[in-house]
């Protein structure tokens, strides 16, 4: 009796593992795609489902019905018809202090490792300065 209920606890706790998995991957595409500024362009027509701000409540969509629009996702703040979400072409840029800045520069011998610079392995040479 006592190997019966371990194996069920087990099989339960399996069940619930690949259920949290399952929805995990499920709702991570969208959340990523509706954060992931800037992005575009994108179009919505009458008809098609409201666009996606992250909060339709406090910032919904706000413009023309009755047309399509081509819009874009921005940094929060700088959309035109919600707070992150751009009406139109040429939409504003990243905000000072977002997006790519390159790695400072390292002296000769050294390489990137995981994510900070170290010596190069044996045989291995490093940057060539220009």
């Amino acid at each position: 009796m006592r190997t019966a209920s371990k194996a069920s606890r087990i099989f339960a706790g399996a069940l619930i593992s690949l259920g949290v998995a399952a929805f995990g991957a499920g709702v991570a595409p969208g959340v990523a795609a509706a954060q992931t500024p800037p992005g575009g362009p994108f179009t919505w027509c009458p008809g098609d489902p409201p666009v996606e701000t992250g909060n339709k409540k406090f910032n919904p969509v706000r413009w023309d019905e009755s047309i399509c629009h081509e819009y874009w996702f921005v940094y929060h703040g700088q959309g035109n018809v919600a707070q992150n979400i751009w009406d139109g072409p040429n939409p504003p840029g990243p905000p000072p202090g977002q997006g790519f800045r390159p790695p400072p520069p390292i002296p000769p011998g050294w390489c990137w490792g995981l994510f900070l610079p170290s010596p190069c392995p044996p045989g291995v040479q490093g940057p060539v300065p220009h």
